[in-house]
């Protein structure tokens, strides 16, 4: 990733606008869409797509809902994209809710940050008007986390420079890890990490729980994810668990779990360097795709 000065020197699909804004269509390749997906974000639909269907071309704090191959679906029937609306019948997914339409299409507008070193300010937001992004730091990794005022209070990202980890707290109460550097040899894989996963505690000490590699992320590319997984008798154990209750992670803390979200990270670039992510049910503030790793 580069920084964000040089997005604004990319290819024609992204123009710089009044405000230190940017415009990049979401069919440019810089853009890691996934990351975006159930988050909020500001849009502005080409002249063309608008022409007989909207009255405007920008909406704010609309939320992608799905990315159909070539296409972005989205919510944002109190911002004027109804589904129900007559005009936009021929891109609207009543029974979802949304509205669809290219890639090509759809711009997202983000607002310059430029920091030195950092990666490019992620275009998405959990609360676009309650949240800001900031660029945190920690032993040769950065990464944009959000700082959200909610009703519930401050949320915020902080590096633990003991513990190697970034916390999330709220209003300065406990820090909860979400995201874990832990470190191996040169030519070693995760496996080489488990036995100090299991000396600290935080994956159970059994023989059944392997690393594997993790299917259900989408990874950018240049990064693989991987899972502690149970195999034998407890992947067997704990399939045959009551579907109707939410079961304890099998391998413990940082294994597999049903509801959250957690995996580890490995850079192609930096393969001794393994990264534990927690996103939690619904996010934690911070995007794992801006990690830059020194």
């Amino acid at each position: 990733m580069k920084r964000l000065a040089t997005l604004l020197l990319m290819a024609s699909a992204t123009c710089a606008l009044a405000g230190a804004e940017t415009a990049t269509r979401l069919d440019d390749p810089s853009l890691y869409l996934p990351a975006g997906l159930g988050k909020q974000v500001d849009v502005r639909f080409s002249e063309a797509f608008a022409k007989g269907r909207l009255a405007k071309t920008d909406f704010d704090g609309v939320v992608m809902s799905e990315l159909p191959a070539g296409q972005v679906c989205l919510f944002g029937r109190n911002q004027g994209l109804d589904p129900d609306d007559a005009k936009l019948k021929d891109v609207a997914r009543a029974d979802q809710g949304d509205i669809c339409a290219p890639l090509a299409d759809v711009s997202v507008r983000v607002k310059a940050q430029v920091v030195a070193d950092a990666t490019p300010v992620p275009f998405y937001g959990t609360d676009k008007t309650k949240c800001t992004w900031a660029w945190k730091t920690g032993k040769g990794i950065g990464l944009w986390s959000e700082d959200c005022k909610f009703d519930t209070g401050h949320w915020s990202v902080a590096y633990d420079e003991a513990a190697d980890q970034f916390t999330l707290s709220v209003d300065g109460g406990d820090p909860y890890p979400v995201l874990r550097q832990f470190r191996v040899e040169k030519g070693q894989g995760p496996d080489s990490l488990l036995p100090a996963l299991k000396a600290k505690g935080l994956v159970l000490d059994s023989g059944e729980c392997q690393f594997a590699p993790y299917t259900e992320q989408t990874m950018p590319k240049g990064w693989a994810a991987w899972n502690v997984v149970p195999v034998g008798k407890l992947k067997q154990d704990f399939a045959a668990l009551p579907k109707d209750d939410v079961p304890e992670p099998p391998c413990g803390d940082l294994g597999m779990t049903v509801d959250s979200i957690g995996f580890f990270m490995i850079s192609a670039e930096h393969p001794e360097r393994i990264l534990h992510v927690d996103l939690g049910q619904d996010g934690t503030m911070f995007d794992p795709y801006s990690i830059k790793l020194e």
